[in-house]
């Protein structure tokens, strides 16, 4: 996704984004353009791990790509409404405007 902001809004919206969504903060940094956040109550629970990482694409243009990486027993059914990653995905979209 290509949005235009600057990339410290396109933390606060990832931040604004996952607290809509339930996802917990695990770690980030808006000068290295990346953020870690779960589904899990904690790390050694059943969950997604989420990652979002943006780069500025040009003045005013940041280009954000969120990931997920499962963990915990496999087979176990996703909670409705699609993945984490998904969910964020959408409601970042809604956050800052998109570019082009």
């Amino acid at each position: 996704m290509t949005f235009q902001a600057t990339p410290t809004e396109v933390y606060s919206a990832v931040m604004e984004a996952a607290r809509r969504t339930g996802l917990l903060y695990l770690s980030g940094d808006v000068r290295t353009g990346t953020v870690m956040f779960t589904s899990g109550r904690s790390l050694m629970m059943f969950g997604d791990k989420v990652s979002a990482r943006w780069k500025q694409a040009a003045p005013g243009t940041v280009q954000v790509t969120v990931s997920l990486a499962s963990f915990g027993v496999g087979g176990l059914p996703r909670p409705r409404g699609g993945s984490s990653a998904d969910r964020l995905s959408d409601a970042l979209s809604g956050l800052l405007p998109h570019a082009g």
